[in-house]
């Protein structure tokens, strides 16, 4: 007989699959329109959409985050930075300290990503119920507690 705890990590699994995918499948349009747009390839998507996100990163977090060497993400940013799309910046308190962000064409481009995507996932509310709506909403909120509690228990932060 399966154990009970492999039976539930088997299905929590599956459905973070179908999750992943659809969310990939949402965000597919805007990304795919802006890299053929601006000749990009997706790690640099990808390296635009952290930035967007967290503001300021590391080198070690960029990697960390997409499971890359720092060497690796170094070149990367290189690239980005020829482009005029990223620009490293020396942190106040340690000039060692490297700090990448947006430049004013990144957050161009991030922003139209976001507008895609926005559209997209609006369009979906002709198709959802508000008491589907509420479903989705606490399953959200679910999975949120248990990832903060997770990170708590575990003393789990992102790389410094």
């Amino acid at each position: 007989m399966d154990n009970p705890h492999d039976e539930k990590a088997k299905k929590f699994n599956i459905y973070l699959q179908k999750m992943n995918d659809f969310l990939g499948e949402l965000l597919s349009d805007g990304p795919i329109l802006i890299e053929s747009e601006n000749n990009l390839t997706m790690s640099q998507l990808r390296v635009l959409l952290l930035l967007k996100i967290n503001n300021r990163m590391k080198m070690n977090q960029i990697a960390y985050c997409l499971k890359i060497h720092v060497s690796t993400a170094t070149g990367l940013l290189d690239r980005m930075i020829k482009k005029n799309l990223v620009k490293r910046e020396s942190g106040e308190d340690d000039r060692r300290l490297i700090l990448c962000s947006l430049t004013e064409d990144g957050s161009k481009i991030t922003d139209n990503i976001w507008k895609v995507v926005l559209e997209n996932a609006q369009s979906l509310s002709d198709y959802v119920s508000m008491e589907e709506l509420d479903i989705i909403g606490r399953s959200l909120d679910i999975l949120q507690k248990a990832w903060i509690t997770r990170k708590e228990k575990s003393g789990s932060h992102m790389i410094a």
